[in-house]
């Protein structure tokens, strides 16, 4: 168990804990934060979360203010900086058309009235005051684009889960078709080995042929053996009928 610091009992007021933050804050390694980092070393010094939370909706409103009103500035000074380009090229035109044609000097009025507005526009341009409404409507200008941003990413979100889920449901049945398959084969497979055991085996194609060219040889043997017996009979009673003459 660690030893409790001598200076453990030490107190120390708002103003020194602000300063005392901001030092350590300043020496730290600089890196992002996280919400709950920022919650749990609050309340490491007795800092509430609802307190938290509130101090945090109002930095991120500032942050959100100081953002909006860059923006507005640097958009003015975009629109300034091609409005500047614009009249410098329009009016070397000018010049050089008065020139090159004869009479007298007349580029000096679209470049004085042309000038006078420009001087407006710059006066407006490079100042860095925005004003509250102009403020509100760049703040919900940007809500309304990160609410864009978000719905598009969601849109993109379920986008690819509908085609993971879709490639998950293929590949599915894919192997159900498969199995299937690989089942039916085995059944017929069985069945097939069940007839050939239970019925006689067929005679070969050979002996078929076999007895098909012997069958016509035992009929002709038999009908010769036929005629040779009825010759032999004939003969024996020829030769009784000799012996009962004599």
């Amino acid at each position: 168990m660690a030893k409790p610091d001598r200076q453990s009992g030490r107190r120390y007021t708002e103003a020194e804990v602000r300063a005392i933050l901001g030092r350590a804050l300043r020496d730290a390694q600089a890196r992002d934060v996280s919400h709950d980092e920022l919650v749990a070393a609050a309340e490491e010094i007795g800092i509430s979360r609802d307190a938290i939370e509130v101090a945090s909706r109002d930095v991120e409103h500032v942050r959100g203010e100081e953002e909006a009103r860059a923006e507005i500035v640097a958009r003015r000074r975009r629109g300034f900086r091609s409005h500047l380009f614009s009249f410098v090229a329009v009016n070397a035109f000018l010049f050089a058309v008065n020139a090159l044609t004869p009479g007298p000097w007349w580029f000096f009025w679209p470049l004085l009235a042309w000038g006078l507005g420009l001087a407006f526009h710059a006066r407006a341009a490079l100042s860095s005051d925005v004003s509250p409404r102009r403020l509100r409507r760049e703040l919900e200008r940007s809500a309304a684009r990160a609410r864009r941003e978000q719905e598009r990413r969601l849109k993109e979100q379920r986008r690819v889960e509908r085609l993971e889920r879709k490639q998950r449901l293929e590949r599915s049945a894919e192997e159900l078709g498969h199995a299937v398959e690989e089942g039916v084969a085995t059944v017929l497979s069985r069945i097939a080995q069940e007839i050939r055991g239970s019925a006689p085996p067929p005679p070969p194609a050979e002996d078929a042929a076999r007895r098909q060219r012997i069958a016509p040889l035992d009929e002709d043997g038999a009908e010769s053996e036929a005629r040779g017996e009825e010759e032999e009979d004939e003969a024996d009673r020829a030769a009784r009928q000799g012996r009962g003459r004599r």
